[in-house]
């Protein structure tokens, strides 16, 4: 399938795709909308600009029913791996299957002007970090992390290492949160409405497959060269540990409980001269399961089945009191 999206570098200029499943961008990338630009005011110039940090990414309305989709350009040269398997997960048995938390594929699309890029197209709803809102209960940060490890261990159990799991990718839906990461409707005319986790119960979803990589089971335990994302603080990716190959799995582990400790349990963490003095009393609950998902040698962490096990026993002694506690730290930022 190939559409009629143009490029000026990595960025999106086109209007709108010209077949059936033609799919309109947003206003501002219309020609006639740069010429009653300067008649908004302040804050909606800001919406305007506030779209997504990356240029490769896009939001777009399908036509023919009005599906909000999101655009995402993919350089196979770069990333040779990233259709392949978010291709997988969306093609049955896997697609539908309750514990699979990929974000499926709508389309597939081939940029015209370049054959190195193609064009994801993820189904609804667009999504946005799933840090926001604030997790208002810790009854709000069980189920979204039982979401998350739930979907990780889907992935493993098919053999993918997803081998950057932070925060940016993993999301919840839109429709619960502010539009383009301000307070503003998408129309600039109102403020977005926002309701709490509790009120919609969210599905959470993992994104961006550049990195991951999928698995002969055969051929026995993998053994990958690092590749140092945005969390570098494995231990067997520091000192000389980045020029020896090393498992993928456990890594993931170590992933997803340094975002766990970093962004709720402990608060500022590693800043902290004292842990202390920046746990969030509520969630030391999690403290031990931390510790075993984030310990310096990868042969003794948990498995994502483990984690789960043992995430479900401690959680399951909580009383209603407890889960009703503030789930995140509030500082001034948030």
């Amino acid at each position: 399938m190939s559409g009629h999206l143009r490029y000026t570098g990595s960025t999106f200029e086109s209007f709108s795709f010209v077949k059936a499943t033609a799919r309109r961008l947003r206003p501002e990338f219309d020609p006639d909308f740069v010429k009653r630009y300067h008649l908004l005011n302040e804050t909606e110039q800001e919406e305007c600009e506030a779209c997504y940090f990356r240029r490769t990414i896009m939001d777009a309305v399908r036509i023919s029913d009005g599906t909000k989709v999101t655009l995402k350009s993919v350089s196979r040269s770069l990333h040779p791996h990233e259709l392949e398997i978010a291709k997988l997960f969306s093609s049955p048995p896997h697609l539908g299957h309750p514990r699979n938390h990929c974000i499926p594929l709508l389309d597939l699309l081939q940029d015209p002007a370049d054959p190195d890029k193609q064009i994801i197209v993820t189904v609804m709803p667009q999504l946005v970090s799933f840090k926001r809102p604030l997790l208002e209960t810790v009854g709000e940060l069980i189920a979204c992390w039982r979401q998350i490890f739930e979907g990780l261990q889907y992935m493993h159990e098919n053999v993918v290492a997803h081998r950057h799991v932070l925060s940016l990718q993993l999301n919840i839906p839109r429709p619960s949160i502010p539009t383009a990461s301000t307070w503003m409707g998408p129309s600039f005319k109102h403020f977005a409405r926002h309701i709490t986790r509790t009120e919609c119960w969210p599905r959470h979803y993992i994104i961006d497959f550049g990195l991951s990589r999928r698995y002969d089971p055969a051929q026995g335990p993998p053994m990958e060269d690092v590749i140092r994302g945005g969390d570098k603080s494995p231990p067997e990716h520091l000192g000389d540990g980045h020029e020896i190959p090393c498992i993928p799995f456990p890594t993931d582990i170590y992933f997803l409980g340094n975002l766990l400790k970093r962004h709720f349990v402990y608060k500022a963490f590693p800043l902290a001269t004292h842990d202390r003095l920046w746990l969030h009393g509520p969630l030391s609950f999690l403290k031990p399961l931390l510790e075993d998902m984030t310990q310096e040698d990868p042969a003794l962490r948990p498995t994502i089945g483990e984690v789960i096990e043992q995430f479900a026993e401690i959680t399951c002694k909580l009383g209603s009191w407890h889960i009703r506690r503030p789930g995140q730290r509030f500082h001034l930022y948030d």
